[in-house]
């Protein structure tokens, strides 16, 4: 099918009916400064992260870097898509429902139409984007810890995010099959070319929390089979656990999918069911990206505000961790890859680049 046909006016001219039931008050100007702020506020975290490691640091950049700048840049054209579909009057306007009680299963406009296009490429956006942001995550971790058995981990997760990526992508981008012009179609084409995306958005939103505790709990087990006071451990935990911000606004997001997905009326508001989901999808991954950045910035944080919390750190690795290697035996021979001081010399080395004795 090429042409979709757009009704506005009944036989009679009589005006059509516009339904805004789930935009929470919000207007394109209050979408355009979501889009701009959220877009803004992680990419001054990205820019403080390569500063602290290239200035602060004195240290190379490594490839969780640059996955977290991908996933920036893939956050700021979600901000702008946002910013553009309110400015073009599609976004925060409210949605054509016809002239009788089920007209909305085949009646649409421009608004409608638009908003529907950008949110089929911003669901795109958004798998790849929230993909990146937890493979920073893990890559940050890999330069730290060496044993072995972590890395088998990591390798696991790294896995288990590069399918849920690319599955969640290719679920969506297939919906419709080849029938991508329903998507933007009246309610009655989507219906019937396209599969009921409730359980797409629900399983996307629970896994996306499930694999962020998963991952920012990976290193806690290590961390906490040093050999020091329960108080260092505390600390080192704190710094490696500041991303776990991400899963509140994670969790907020399924909440608002539950609440959109079994409310009729709200999802007879079309335009306002998607605004509402991608201003909340914004918000989660500009905190996500916000969040994976917080542990490599911890220097100048700590500087600012926190240097007790930033003295415990260095000393984990400079004294404690040094403490348990000591004895012939930790120089001889093959070590244990989970033994408490396994690999102690280079995390030491990793951590001291990434917090540096000279920010205190």
């Amino acid at each position: 099918m090429d042409t979709v046909a757009i009704a506005i006016t009944s036989s009679d001219n009589k005006p059509m009916n516009y339904e805004s039931t789930s935009e929470e008050g919000r207007t394109p100007s209050a979408i355009i400064a979501i889009g701009a702020v959220f877009a803004v506020l992680p990419t001054v975290f990205v820019t403080l992260r390569f500063c602290c490691r290239l200035r602060v640091s004195n240290a190379g950049l490594a490839a969780d870097n640059w996955l977290i700048l991908s996933a920036l840049i893939l956050t700021i054209g979600m901000g702008l898509m946002l910013v553009i579909g309110a400015a073009l009057n599609g976004l925060g306007q409210p949605t054509p429902q016809g002239w009788g009680p089920k007209d909305y299963f085949w009646v649409t406009d421009d608004a409608e139409i638009l908003t529907e296009k950008i949110f089929f490429a911003f669901i795109l956006t958004q798998a790849l984007a929230f993909g990146l942001v937890k493979l920073s995550i893990l890559f940050f971790y890999r330069r730290i810890f060496f044993t072995r058995t972590f890395r088998i981990l990591t390798s696991i997760m790294i896995t288990v995010v590069c399918v849920w990526t690319v599955g969640f992508f290719f679920a969506y981008l297939f919906r419709c099959d080849t029938n991508f012009w329903a998507l933007w179609a009246p309610l009655k084409f989507l219906i019937q070319y396209c599969y009921d995306s409730k359980p797409y958005f629900y399983t996307l939103a629970i896994s996306d929390v499930v694999t962020d505790f998963l991952i920012l709990g990976l290193p806690l087990f290590w961390v906490w089979r040093l050999n020091m006071s329960t108080s260092k451990r505390l600390a080192v935990s704190g710094v490696f656990l500041l991303g776990a911000v991400a899963i509140g606004t994670g969790i907020a997001r399924l909440v608002v999918y539950i609440d959109q997905g079994e409310d009729f009326k709200k999802n007879a508001d079309g335009i306002g069911h998607l605004t509402t989901l991608m201003v909340w999808t914004m918000i989660e991954i500009s905190i996500a990206v916000i969040a994976g950045c917080l542990p490599t910035i911890w220097p100048l944080i700590s500087k600012l505000s926190l240097e007790d919390m930033m003295r415990t750190l260095r000393s984990v690795l400079s004294k404690e961790s040094l403490r348990n290697q000591s004895g012939p035996s930790r120089y001889r021979g093959r070590q244990s890859d989970d033994a408490s001081g396994s690999g102690s010399d280079k995390e030491r080395k990793r951590l001291s680049d990434d917090f540096p004795a000279t920010q205190i």
